[in-house]
């Protein structure tokens, strides 16, 4: 999985994944217990081995629920972060599996 972003206040972070990944997505969406679990265990690989991270919305004064990913500064500060806002009609892990890439919004 890759991803790039815009540091820019409408910026974007797009997330993509090859066939192979998308397959492994579809299974892991099919086995988890609830959405959550799946969008955690999913991008799991990813976070570990990148500087994104998740954010949770009240860290940052955001009254959402959309997952939201982020990046923080050396003191933990969240430099910039992005949220899946059509989060209350699909998952971000449909949109991966179906196009080979999630788009999250600054």
């Amino acid at each position: 999985m890759t991803y790039t972003y815009d540091l820019n206040t409408n910026g974007v972070l797009i997330i993509r994944c090859d066939a192979t990944e998308q397959s492994l997505i579809r299974q892991v969406q099919e086995t988890a217990k609830c959405g959550r679990d799946a969008e955690f265990d999913a991008l799991e690989s990813l976070l570990c081995n990148s500087d994104l991270e998740w954010i949770d919305p009240s860290e940052t004064g955001d009254l959402t629920d959309a997952p939201i990913l982020g990046i923080r500064d050396e003191n933990g500060a969240v430099l910039a972060r992005w949220g899946y806002m059509d989060y209350q009609v699909r998952s971000f892990l449909d949109d991966l599996i179906q196009d080979g890439k999630a788009v999250f919004v600054s």
